[in-house]
């Protein structure tokens, strides 16, 4: 049965009903359904073990396509999931106009001097954390729960006040005569405004694996929880006398946890937090040390990705000569390249030329890699020329018609040695310059080539076996193409992404294995068999020939015949990657005592690191100069695309219209762009209708190719 057939289920069959919500949503082009891969390998192949599905459905942006605008209303809207999701997507959403902000009620909360906030503990509130066992000040036993319903009851005695729980809480919970639940979606009730107190114990968490879904498209754990939980106790608080700006009588509210109280008394100004009286022997979290930078852990995670991120692309900005973020920072760009391994020269900066990486052509900023003729050679026989992937790739497969032995094929690195860098070493890590390029050695496993290219649907990615392999125990190469070079920190966090997504599909490496092993209780583990100690950044992989036996020999191109597959996008991979990353924890040892500050002397500006008029008009010079080589590049691959399209033959029409988006994204346009030149192309086609109808499924395919995502 077809699955239209299923979504619409005319005969109203009660089987069909159950996929009414997943059905649809995977037939429409405005939505996007994502399924964890094993649980869906296992479906597919008809296991009962463990034969249960999630899927998450995200709406995308194109279900707007056709509006001038449109108008979302909420309250606290920037602290929504659908507002955090949209703007990661780069979907600019603003302030309605006045003439619509006049009909509220309030846009800003006022008299928050009125309001106190208590708190019952300094823990996120969970179920878990709720009906964890603790023993009160007489040594009996009793729940976390428990004891925060004694100190309400205490706090608030014969008061009326409103509550929102959890379903499994009776409706008599707290067994005061005051008490009054209110439905656990309060959201615009106005019945409730006679009442000063509110207490919100919900426990409203998604489940783990829901937070690990929402941090792969940039949501952090923590703006999960705001806008999941938080808005909730928003909405629940807003029933009270709060919602009525002229009500002059204190309120009381009391949540359960402090982060949750300290983000509501920002909503509202002037109100006072305290912990709830009574609960002084609840777990407490945190211990003594120095003063906290950041306001919890997620903020503290947050500004390190940030950090980290701008970082990294400084890193590709100044490898590349591009503007990721060096228009934005172009000191720290500078700090950052002083600061590179890549830059330095015997523990000297490196300030021949203002980027590493030579430019052998317009349309070629980078070398790909170093070839040497032998392993241990100390000098390189050639530095390749990064023309275009699909140059580069002709080569790889023209090198593997060769029969030869192995050790006469020549060796390659995807690494730029200089060997003058460093005077002990002609091909070691102090001689990388920059890298281009992903390529892994694999030494026979439980992974296939053929399943390793699936897990990355959108990654072109070549494969070909190498000179032991046989039928019965291939052992294989592969190279993935990336958008630019990149530092040999950058490539650090490919590989170990890469992996990553391995160890989720249950396929670890020999050294995971071995250490797991060790355990009591271990399992059998899958073995992805890539050679770990060639994630070096200055590993040399034997370049391509045939097989011992040429009947064994392979050479396949994963994205040859599918432009969906492009090269590894080195940015939208850092966006995706830094979200793995977590501070290291602060020392606990006293903050020293603040120096005193200087005296001022009268007439005498304070100092600030300035940049001279000369250098500064230099670095202008070098950046237009760059931009000016960056338009250049980037205007040549887009006409060489056009005339590539104008030129297509009758019936070619709908590839080719894919192809010429495709080449518009790999030469750097944004979606605005490319839609815009594919809606400008579409007069030379001969079906012109059929060709503009494509548009948005070109930009949907566009999005994911070169991205990590699982397929939809």
């Amino acid at each position: 049965m077809s699955l239209k057939k299923i979504a619409r289920n005319q005969s109203g069959d009660d089987v069909l009903a159950l996929f009414n919500g997943i059905s649809p949503r995977i037939l429409s082009d405005d939505w996007t359904v994502y399924a964890k891969q094993d649980s869906y390998q296992r479906m597919v192949e008809g296991k009962k073990a463990g034969a249960s599905l999630t899927t998450y459905s995200l709406m995308e942006p194109s279900l707007f396509y056709g509006f001038a605008t449109a108008t979302f209303a909420s309250a606290c809207m920037t602290e929504t999931t659908f507002f955090r999701l949209l703007t990661a997507k780069g979907v600019p959403i603003r302030p309605v106009e006045e003439g619509l902000r006049a009909d509220l009620r309030y846009t800003e909360h006022e008299h928050g001097e009125r309001i106190t906030i208590f708190y019952a503990s300094e823990e996120a509130w969970s179920k878990r954390f709720r009906d964890r066992s603790v023993t009160d000040e007489k040594g009996v036993s009793t729940t976390v729960l428990r004891r925060v319903k004694e100190a309400i009851g205490s706090l608030l005695g014969s008061e009326p006040f409103v509550w929102m729980g959890n379903k499994d809480l009776d409706d008599n919970f707290f067994g005061l005569a005051g008490a009054k639940r209110l439905p656990n979606t309060p959201h615009g009730l106005n019945s409730f405004q006679g009442y000063h107190n509110v207490v919100v114990v919900s426990a409203l968490n998604p489940p783990p694996v829901h937070f690990h879904f929402m941090e792969t498209r940039g949501i952090s754990g923590e703006e999960l929880r705001t806008g999941c939980y938080r808005t909730a106790v928003y909405q629940a608080v807003m029933r009270c006398s709060i919602r009525n700006p002229a009500d002059e009588n204190p309120k009381r509210v009391i949540v359960m946890d402090r982060d949750t109280a300290d983000w509501l008394a920002d909503l509202f100004p002037g109100a006072i937090v305290e912990p709830l009286p009574g609960t002084g022997m609840l777990p407490r979290k945190g211990k003594a040390g120095r003063p906290r930078r950041h306001a919890d852990d997620a903020a503290k995670a947050r500004a390190y990705r940030e950090g980290e991120k701008r970082k990294l692309l400084a890193e590709l900005d100044a490898i590349n000569g591009t503007s990721f973020i060096r228009g934005t920072y172009p000191q720290f760009v500078e700090q950052v390249r002083a600061e590179m391994r890549e830059f330095a020269r015997d523990e000297n900066p490196y300030l021949k030329g203002d980027i590493v990486t030579p430019f052998a052509s317009p349309s070629a900023p980078a070398t790909s890699g170093t070839v040497f003729r032998a392993t241990y050679d100390r000098l390189p026989l050639d530095h390749v020329d990064h023309e275009d992937d699909d140059v580069f790739i002709a080569g790889l497969r023209d090198l593997h018609t060769r029969v030869v032995p192995k050790e006469e094929a020549g060796v390659f690195s995807p690494a730029h040695f200089d060997p003058d860098k460093a005077s002990e070493t002609f091909h070691g890590l102090a001689n990388v310059t920059h890298l281009r390029g992903i390529w892994l050695d694999n030494d026979g496993g439980d992974l296939t080539h053929a399943a390793f290219a699936d897990l990355f649907p959108y990654l072109r990615i070549v494969v070909w076996n190498t000179a032991s392999s046989t039928t019965a125990a291939p052992r294989w190469r592969a190279f993935i193409p990336t958008s630019h070079a990149m530092s040999m920190e950058v490539q650090g966090l490919i590989l170990a992404q890469i992996v990553k997504v391995l160890n989720r599909a249950g396929l670890w490496g020999k050294r995971q294995i071995e250490k797991q092993a060790k355990r009591s209780d271990a399992k059998p583990r899958l073995c992805h068999g890539f050679d770990e100690g060639k994630f070096n950044a200055a590993s040399m992989f034997y370049l391509p020939c045939q097989a011992k036996d040429p009947a064994d020999s392979f050479f396949i191109d994963y994205g040859e015949a599918d432009p969906k597959r492009g090269p590894l996008d080195l940015v939208a991979w850092i966006e995706h990657c830094i979200l793995d990353l977590r501070p290291e924890p602060e020392p606990m040892r006293p903050a020293p005592a603040p120096e005193p500050a200087p005296p001022k002397v009268p007439g005498k500006a304070s100092e600030k690191v300035r940049v001279s008029e000369s250098l500064q008009a230099i670095r202008d010079a070098l950046a237009a100069e760059q931009a000016r080589s960056s338009a250049g590049r980037r205007a040549d691959l887009v006409e060489k695309a056009v005339q590539g399209w104008r030129r297509a033959s009758r019936g070619d029409g709908h590839a080719a219209f894919f192809r010429l988006g495709a080449a518009l994204h790999r030469a750097g346009l944004s979606d605005y762009e490319i839609e815009q030149k594919l809606r400008d192309e579409s007069i030379y086609a001969h079906s012109r209708g059929e060709r503009r109808a494509e548009i948005k499924g070109i930009l949907k395919s566009l999005s994911r190719s070169g991205s990590f995502r699982s397929r939809r």
